[in-house]
């Protein structure tokens, strides 16, 4: 599973990336509209995340454009918004692009923002009107666990 990470704020950018290559996905993250366009023409990317900025739908902005590109090259696409404001851009941006699963605020944290993507991809179970099985990434062991629980002595 590939992955597009949009975010013009490089400490996010970094922090996001790390956290979906964590979670097992292959990752492209990058803060330039250029790049992320050339990726989006080159390969085929399941994942999108993109800091929406101040976006409005189908506003004619270089965000709207990745994303409607994004979603014609795949319409099975997954996408995570991050927006200032997430309850005014969460109707509007579900309404107006159908890959849009989660809204999310500058400030979640990337783990989680990692856990819903994944969450989103295992609900991917219908192509083309033929039903398949999820796919989801293979993730390799990791070292240390993943949950942690303390007893009391």
């Amino acid at each position: 599973m590939h992955c597009l990470i949009v975010d013009t704020q490089m400490d996010r950018l970094n922090n996001t990336m790390i956290a979906f290559l964590e979670a097992g996905l292959q990752v492209t993250g990058t803060g330039s509209a250029r790049v992320a366009q050339t990726c989006l023409r080159r390969s085929l990317v399941d994942v999108f995340v993109m800091d929406a900025g101040p976006m409005t739908p189908n506003d004619g902005s270089p965000r709207a454009r990745l994303l409607d590109l994004a979603e014609a090259r795949n319409e099975q696409l997954v996408t995570l918004l991050l927006t200032q404001d997430v309850a005014e851009d969460t109707e509007a941006m579900t309404k107006a692009y159908q890959s849009v699963h989660c809204v999310l605020g500058h400030d979640v944290a990337p783990r989680l923002a990692a856990k819903l993507a994944l969450a989103s991809l295992a609900e991917r179970t219908v192509v083309s009107g033929f039903d398949v099985e999820p796919v989801l990434p293979r993730v390799m062991p990791s070292r240390t666990p993943v949950f942690q629980s303390a007893r009391a002595a």
